[in-house]
């Protein structure tokens, strides 16, 4: 089961991957998908916890949220409260909601985007709106589809139908090309479309109790990864993970736009001359580092990525972190664990301060992922189709 578990994360397949979007607040657990199990599970880990950054590994710091056959694509409510992520339980992909605090599904995940013993359909990619009451979802890799989450499975919507259709899922994990709203203007939203381009959505309509499936005429479709760099990206290029900075200034995306497998980020990604940067300039191209899948921090202080490493002759993926802009070289492990479990697809949950303290920074930490097979990185890739790349290791 163990080997099932880590091909499900990209060890033996290369697959797309997901990031989540920071809704602005202060810094809680990070949750991340692995096989520490022998199953590929969701868990969460204190990012501050004894142990981090150590040989010693995490697992005091780490708890168990779901129990499925295989959970994927974590993504924390903007108050933190609850996750929704993807699972192939019912034979079918489907989207699925959980309290925050339900560890080993002490209260059993709720079925969002689909009617119970009713799959017909395909559904990956999960992420909430900025009100916590939609979730967006990707449907067979064509379509965004929405949810009304007051309204259940039945209120499930096409919301919009890109021309390219959306980056391919995997058929193992779902990791695929998630929709990640702005969180400073829910009327903004990104996704990576089938060319593996990330794409701006304009002029959205969010579902409300009167409305569930609003109807959509105002959408405006900008592709920012060909309108910040003047042309379209080559064949064996492809941009993929955007992410939103919690005050909508920047998104952060991990490409191969300069050979290899590095983090970029967009400035002023919704003005009509958005521009493109390198966040390690030193490490664009770089055929023997590997980070993707990267993710803000809720304080906009911090990024989580993963990047491949290997402890103890084990196949491992870590999670390390970053204050954003800081040398690469202050990284710190989050996930590092016994055994040869394979760790991937992070978020940070978004915590509120007491109403009564004034909201004070958090230097917490970032995750990353991409796995070791043989001497060779089979990188566990989200928001995209991608194929398999072998680097130097």
């Amino acid at each position: 089961m163990a080997a099932v578990a880590a091909a499900s994360l990209g060890v033996l397949l290369c697959v797309p991957a997901v990031a989540g979007a920071a809704f602005p607040g202060t810094n809680g657990d990070i949750a991340f998908v692995s096989t520490r199990n022998n199953n590929v599970n969701i868990l969460q880990v204190n990012p501050n916890g004894t142990g981090i950054g150590t040989s010693s590994g995490d697992l005091s710091n780490t708890t168990v949220l779901t129990a499925g056959s295989v959970d994927a694509e974590p993504f924390y409510s903007p108050d933190g409260t609850q996750v929704t992520f993807s699972s192939n339980r019912t034979g079918r992909w489907a989207i699925f909601l959980i309290g925050q605090t339900d560890a080993n599904e002490s209260t059993p995940a709720t079925e969002i985007s689909q009617v119970a013993g009713q799959e017909a359909h395909d559904d990956y990619g999960p992420s909430f709106s900025d009100d916590g009451n939609t979730i967006v979802f990707n449907r067979d890799n064509q379509s965004i589809y929405s949810v009304y989450i007051p309204d259940g499975a039945s209120s499930a919507c096409d919301l919009y139908d890109p021309s390219g259709g959306l980056a391919a899922a995997s058929a193992d994990n779902g990791a695929t090309s998630r929709i990640v709203f702005d969180p400073a203007d829910p009327t903004k939203l990104v996704y990576v479309a089938g060319n593996n381009q990330i794409h701006l959505l304009s002029g959205v309509q969010l579902p409300s109790a009167s409305h569930p499936c609003p109807v959509q005429t105002t959408l405006t479709d900008t592709d920012l990864s060909t309108t910040a760099t003047g042309n379209t990206l080559g064949p064996q290029q492809s941009d993929a993970n955007p992410d939103w900075s919690p005050d909508g200034s920047k998104i952060i995306f991990d490409s191969t736009r300069s050979g290899g497998h590095s983090l970029w980020y967009f400035t002023s990604p919704t003005s009509v001359a958005p521009t493109v940067t390198a966040l390690w300039p030193g490490l664009a191209g770089s055929t023997t580092t590997t980070d993707t899948q990267p993710v803000f921090s809720p304080d906009g202080t911090h990024i989580a990525y993963t990047q491949p490493v290997v402890h103890n002759g084990t196949q491992v993926i870590d999670y390390e972190s970053n204050a954003f802009g800081a040398p690469q070289s202050s990284q710190t492990d989050l996930t590092m664990g016994a055994g040869s479990s394979a760790n991937s697809q992070p978020d940070w949950q978004p915590q509120s301060p007491p109403s009564n303290l004034p909201e004070a920074p958090a230097a917490l930490l970032l995750p990353g992922a991409a796995l070791m097979v043989g001497g060779a990185y089979a990188l566990s890739r989200r928001r995209r189709r991608t194929t398999a790349k072998a680097v130097v290791a």
